[in-house]
């Protein structure tokens, strides 16, 4: 049976990964009053008139308009790949019998857990420099790397650094649930024990 920090694993490892995916989706990393861009899609119109947009999605490398945007861009996917691949391993957990937990699937999630945020911090923090881009800076008005000109950051950055944040906590999570699982093994190891001593003394 799932412990209640095991349920917490769980829901949190598929809800951040959603929010991660939803994140890297939106256009709304940094934009003016007219575009917005993020780092696979660009709208234009009045961002203020969501249904009067027009989109683009950056369907290959070669569409992406500057290298350390393309480095970010995989690097960012990379990590969100592994993270639901984590929130898998996870959930498969739930349905498999609890002494396999650390050897077979919890430490594993635990550790994809890891590199997915340290690779989504490290593309969280390479992005920014693509602002110094012909494209951004055609739409944010002479941008620097980490200067966003007349651009101001969107929700869509927001909520991957606070998805990121929040993902830190998922790895300790897991340990302190490894933890649990180990005590209920050795628990039900002692309780047979001490039947088995019970029943040689009778």
């Amino acid at each position: 049976m799932v412990s209640c920090m095991g349920s917490l694993w769980v829901a949190l490892s598929i809800i951040l990964s959603l929010i991660l995916g939803f994140s890297l989706m939106s256009s709304a990393w940094f934009k003016n009053d007219n575009t917005s861009f993020g780092v696979f899609v660009q709208c234009g119109g009045e961002i203020s008139s969501p249904c009067n947009q027009t989109c683009i999605g950056f369907r290959t490398l070669e569409e992406i308009p500057d290298v350390s945007w393309k480095i970010s861009a995989v690097i960012l996917f990379a990590g969100w790949l592994l993270l639901s691949f984590g929130a898998l391993l996870v959930l498969s957990w739930t349905v498999i019998p609890a002494g396999i937990c650390q050897r077979k699937i919890c430490t594993p999630a635990r550790h994809t857990q890891i590199i997915a945020v340290a690779a989504t911090i490290l593309g969280l923090l390479l992005f920014p420099i693509s602002l110094r881009s012909t494209f951004a800076k055609q739409i944010c008005n002479s941008s620097l790397s980490y200067r966003s000109g007349s651009c101001s950051l969107g929700w869509g950055y927001m909520m991957a650094i606070i998805t990121v944040m929040l993902s830190c906590f998922l790895p300790i999570i897991g340990r302190y649930n490894i933890n649990e699982m180990r005590t209920k093994v050795l628990r039900s190891k002692l309780t047979q024990r001490m039947l088995v001593c019970e029943e040689h003394m009778h």
